[in-house]
């Protein structure tokens, strides 16, 4: 499967040229928008994930205004301009840039800041495959097994659960052995673990 560099930049010449530079590259699937708010709008609506050489300064939204938005999880950026403003670049960065290149530049001086985009990536990619399957385990709880591991979550015993529910402590034991199961993990602290992050709160 092709990965995907997005080129923004206003300008057509300059646009041109980086899409022609990267498209060098093999295995590189590569797409070019002419500002801001085209990528944003396109990212938004599905898009590709990939990496963004995204141009500082453009009419309407800026490369760094971007950064505010921009899923930079699903779209890893690289700023790029033919400015050197350090001010801007640090700014970049401390948005969640990868790294800020001068323009023009070589496409030697652009593997390195693509390797470390993509390897961050990908990263995130798996994360979100794995939390994907975490959340349809949890969607498969019935109503009563969420509500059990939301006050397991809370903290509460086997016991206390039982008196607060009006159960048995058996009953909310098999309950937990359910919930394992149903989740597919190996010990009681990884359900805590997918329902902390899953945000279980109890039904109602």
């Amino acid at each position: 499967m092709p990965r995907t560099v997005h080129v923004v930049d206003d300008d057509d010449l300059a646009r041109d040229v980086i899409a022609s530079l990267v498209a060098t590259l093999p295995g590189v699937d590569v797409r070019a928008w002419e500002s801001a708010e085209q990528f944003l709008a396109a990212a938004q609506q599905g898009a590709t994930p990939g990496v963004v050489l995204l141009d500082l300064n453009m009419p309407g939204l800026s490369g760094n205004d971007a950064l505010r938005t921009l899923d930079q999880n699903r779209f890893p950026a690289i700023i790029v301009s033919g400015q050197g403003q350090i001010t801007s670049a640090v700014e970049s960065l401390k948005r969640g840039a990868i790294d800020f290149i001068e323009k023009p530049f070589t496409l030697d001086k652009l593997l390195a800041p693509l390797r470390v985009a993509f390897e961050h990536l990908d990263r995130n990619l798996t994360l979100d495959q794995q939390s994907g399957r975490e959340r349809e385990r949890l969607e498969t709880l019935s109503d009563r097994e969420v509500e059990i591991l939301a006050l397991l979550v809370d903290g509460m015993t086997n016991r206390e659960v039982a008196d607060k529910l009006g159960l048995s402590v058996r009953t909310v034991e098999s309950h937990r052995a359910r919930i394992m199961l149903k989740l597919d993990v190996a010990s009681f602290a990884e359900a805590i673990r997918m329902a902390v992050l899953a945000g279980i709160e109890t039904p109602g």
